[in-house]
């Protein structure tokens, strides 16, 4: 029985629960995953360092593109058996299941789900499973692989300069604390998508309590000594084209709206673009505050009379709505069974629906859960 849920549908509340790093786990330039925190903090957690004076230099950002270290894509997807285990570590260093959650998943597909109202042309698909009283929702990578992806030089070039950007515009360490040589020489170092420092925190909406893991690129100034709130020193880094005329402001304020959003999600505070030319060329970095970007874009006299302007509160609504409804509408402890949530452009349709075991055999075998995670789990409860 497929069940669908209105795209017109919001909440009356806009409680959404301030997000608080509960743990971090990594992925190294060998495509391992770490789960030593403490050594995490010190060792895979670069620091933003770029004067104006480097921006001035007019900095290549396509240089070094024949020596990209790139992950292949079906690795560079967001890895559910990591969480799990990452998971499993905490709740045996606290000695107790995570408590006051009910869904478990990934930065990336909340954003898809909270910025839904404004993205209406991109279809996507989830699987949920419930377990031990609680949700766990992860994206289905084979229909992403689906979508076309053939990109031309030019345009993975673009997507290069965004690794290329957060190379030069971090450090290992804070900059008191770096040579000379590691400072100057960051333009030369060979550029790789493998490394990534992921932050597991608790948030929620309403009465709904969520654990999310998602992406950092780095530090802005410290790391506080016991680690509390680190999440408002965070950075997002992105990139976009330099912006030359009105009509490139929608298409930014729609990608500065996904960046806001993912930046929302897990507590980043600071949002750090760089802007390059059609040669790939650094001409400018903006810093945004994430929660000044609602009133930024509210009050921008240059998007005043699109029909389709995005009011950040409506999303919110939307995003409550949703969630609750996923919460709601699917059993916490049943394993038996796991569900599809899916977004169809063509029909503009939401649809949740029970997975078909005959066609998507794996799933009865525990796709969502490992054994590991399965097994733990019936340990504390003993």
């Amino acid at each position: 029985m497929m069940k669908t849920f209105p795209l017109n549908s919001r909440s009356k509340t806009t409680a959404l629960k301030q997000p608080k790093e509960l743990y971090s786990f990594s992925r190294d330039i060998d495509g391992e995953w770490q789960y030593d925190e403490e050594v995490l903090k010190k060792e895979a957690l670069p620091y933003y360092y770029l004067p104006d004076n480097s921006i001035d230099s007019q900095i290549d950002l396509g240089a070094g593109y024949s020596k990209f270290k790139k992950i292949p894509a079906e690795q560079n997807v967001a890895d559910f058996g990591a969480l799990l285990k990452s998971i499993i570590q905490y709740e045996k260093n606290q000695q107790e299941k995570l408590k006051s959650i009910d869904i478990i998943t990934f930065r990336g597909i909340l954003t898809k789900l909270l910025t839904l109202p404004y993205n209406l042309k991109d279809g996507f698909e989830f699987y949920i499973s419930g377990y031990d009283g609680q949700l766990f929702m992860k994206n289905n990578d084979e229909f992403d692989f689906q979508k076309p992806t053939s990109k031309d030089e030019y345009a993975e070039r673009c997507e290069y300069s965004g690794y290329k950007f957060e190379a030069i515009s971090t450090l290992p360490k804070p900059w008191s604390e770096c040579s000379r040589s590691t400072i100057d020489k960051r333009s030369k170092k060979v550029v790789n998508n493998y490394e990534q420092y992921i932050s597991v925190v608790s948030s929620g909406v309403g009465q709904t309590g969520i654990l999310l893991a998602g992406e950092v690129d780095c530090v802005y100034d410290y790391i506080p000594g016991n680690s509390k709130n680190i999440s408002g020193h965070y950075v997002e880094l992105k990139t976009s084209k330099v912006i030359e005329h009105n009509g490139q402001v929608v298409n930014f304020e729609k990608k500065l709206f996904k960046t806001w959003a993912q930046s929302f999600l897990i507590g980043i505070r600071k949002i750090i673009y760089g802007f390059r030319d059609e040669n790939l060329i650094l001409r400018s970095v903006e810093v945004f505050k994430t929660d000044e970007i609602p009133i930024l874009m509210k009050e921008n006299p240059i998007n005043q009379t699109n029909p389709n302007k995005i009011v950040f509160i409506n999303a919110i609504k939307w995003y409550g709505a949703v969630i609750e409804w996923i919460n709601n509408e699917i059993d916490h402890n049943d394993e038996s069974k796991s569900y599809k949530l899916s977004y169809d452009p063509g029909s503009r349709s939401l649809s949740l629906i029970e997975v078909d075991y005959e066609t998507n055999k794996k799933l009865r075998n525990g796709d969502l859960l490992t054994q590991e995670f399965k097994a733990w789990r019936e340990l504390i409860k003993s």
